[in-house]
């Protein structure tokens, strides 16, 4: 089994419960790499050497990578409602074949390991966060996959980091359709006004929200807007992966 060095997790023994809880089940059951399929480990260290981690130059507020400019044209034209948004890597092979099977193919597992990349990058930043949660999925969509795989990368996030994780402090008021073949414009309307925040909950705090991908930052803004109209005082965006066509 390979293992990861976290750091700041030692200090939770929460998430040390969690992280044997996931070493017994690979004992128990034997797993195979979600990128290449090699016996015994969830995720192995030749797919590991292929990740590609985004590091400066990007945007300083929606993260894409840039040639130098501190802030991107998209968010300086049309400012958006997060105050920062950041992921870990690229979304390529084999971590794109590996969320895939995290997303839609129930090997929930992998948010354990994927979590532990989100934490060295969350440590990294040093964000000033009160509360963590996760994009949350529609009604349907949440009856149809069992779980939502953001919340299995945002709940480890705050075992390790002692930040209380609230997973409904955001709600999909409406369905929305698949972001995957839409346009720009396209995945904007399609999550305009589409979630609602509890102000009870988030109301002058900083919320961290958190998600697998993201591709043109839409559905993070649209969680940022519900969360400031409930009075949140600033709203960050972690993800696990970014398209590579959005490098600008």
């Amino acid at each position: 089994m390979m293992e990861y060095s976290v750091a700041g997790a030692s200090s939770s023994y929460s998430f040390w419960i969690y992280r044997s809880f996931w070493k017994l089940v690979d004992w128990l059951y034997p797993p195979h790499c979600a990128g290449c399929g090699k016996g015994g480990i969830r995720w192995c260290a030749d797919c590991q050497s292929k990740v590609i981690e985004i590091h400066p130059p990007y945007c300083l507020k929606c993260g894409i990578p840039t040639k130098g400019e501190k802030i991107c044209i998209n968010c300086s034209t049309n400012e958006p409602f997060f105050d920062a948004i950041r992921a870990y890597a690229f979304y390529q092979e084999p971590l794109r074949t590996a969320l895939h099977r995290l997303k839609y193919h129930r090997d929930i597992a992998l948010g354990d390991i994927f979590a532990l990349h989100l934490i060295e990058l969350f440590h990294h930043l040093a964000w000033d966060i009160d509360l963590i949660t996760a994009v949350p999925l529609g009604v349907v969509r949440f009856r149809e996959r069992g779980y939502n795989q953001a919340s299995l990368l945002a709940y480890p996030l705050s075992l390790a980091t002692r930040i209380p994780y609230h997973s409904k402090v955001l709600k999909r008021v409406r369905e929305t359709d698949s972001q995957v073949k839409l346009s720009v414009q396209e995945r904007q309307e399609n999550v305009l006004d589409a979630f609602q925040a509890k102000s009870d909950l988030v109301a002058g705090k900083k919320v961290l929200v958190v998600d697998d991908v993201t591709t043109t930052g839409s559905t993070l803004n649209a969680c940022a807007k519900a969360l400031k109209v409930a009075g949140a005082n600033q709203v960050y965006g972690l993800t696990l992966a970014r398209t590579i066509h959005q490098i600008k």
